[in-house]
């Protein structure tokens, strides 16, 4: 059972209108982002559970700790983190832009 503050990995995408919350400055609204919404492996953090963990709140940081959505979340679109996974490369803000 995931609880408040349980680093999570998403197992689906979702899309960015099922999006709870994006920062207006967002990678995920940049325009040459090829990327609209999260992407199955992108890291979380659980911030608030709802009705027994029927659902939970999950922020999503880039590296460095800017926060790039928050997001709802089903148990079944999560599992937990683990020692081999890692923040996705993606959301860095140093990173080149990607090729359209």
């Amino acid at each position: 059972m995931f609880k408040e503050l349980d680093v999570i990995v998403l197992t689906t995408d979702i899309p960015l209108d099922r999006i709870f919350d994006v920062p207006d400055d967002s990678p995920l609204l940049e325009s040459v982002h090829p990327y609209k919404g999260l992407k199955s492996g992108d890291v979380g953090t659980i911030v608030c559970v709802y009705n027994n963990g029927e659902a939970f709140e999950v922020e999503f940081l880039e590296p460095t700790g800017y926060t790039v959505a928050i997001a709802t979340v089903l148990p079944s679109q999560a599992r937990p983190a683990t020692s081999k996974d890692m923040v996705n490369y993606r959301f860095a803000s140093n990173q080149p832009a990607l090729p359209r």
